[in-house]
């Protein structure tokens, strides 16, 4: 125990010029899916994003919405992201390496069929750009590839487990920079 908080605090107060960053994504949050992350911006060159995300209400197919159908769920996400030409310090394009857990539950009130839980804990690479004005206000947009570790879809029977194999997301995030 006595090594994991010298290592927090180390990680915390041993770069005098790390920001933080909070974001959230507002095209989630009008298809059910809110997600608000923040970031920690170790040196002008590297960043680390903890994100964690909800999903409710409504369930949408992509941009879609599917009549009669509910979503319900949680998932998080580690982000390690390296800026290659940063212009203020964690800014510009970027790339990185994400770990994310999600785990989501669809219901269908008119075809039993449809419904499924599913769990996917997943790894993959993001690409993306990030924009911070002096204000300290950002904007940032991505996307990210990966290949599920573990996954399991189990469908309305219980017998109908299957994998999708190629895990995904797209993000636009807008937030504010402290410090």
């Amino acid at each position: 125990m006595k090594k994991i908080l010298l290592f927090v605090a180390v990680a915390t107060f041993g770069f005098a010029n790390a920001q933080i960053e909070a974001k959230i994504n507002p095209l989630g949050a009008m298809f059910g899916n809110p997600r608000i992350s923040g970031e920690y911006v170790v040196s002008d060159s590297f960043g680390v994003e903890l994100a964690a995300g909800a999903y409710f209400g409504q369930a949408y197919a992509g941009l879609i919405k599917v009549p009669n159908a509910k979503q319900s769920g949680f998932g998080v996400r580690a982000v390690a992201k390296y800026y290659f030409s940063p212009d203020d310090g964690g800014d510009g394009w970027y790339g990185g390496i994400y770990l994310r857990q999600n785990n989501k539950k669809y219901t269908s009130k008119i075809n039993l069929s449809d419904n499924y839980k599913g769990n996917i804990f997943a790894v993959g690479i993001e690409f993306g750009k990030k924009w911070v004005f002096d204000s300290g206000f950002l904007i940032e947009s991505g996307f990210a590839l990966g290949r599920p570790i573990s996954e399991k879809r189990t469908g309305y029977t219980g017998e109908d487990d299957y994998e999708i194999g190629v895990d995904g997301y797209a993000k636009f995030v807008i937030g504010y920079r402290f410090m």
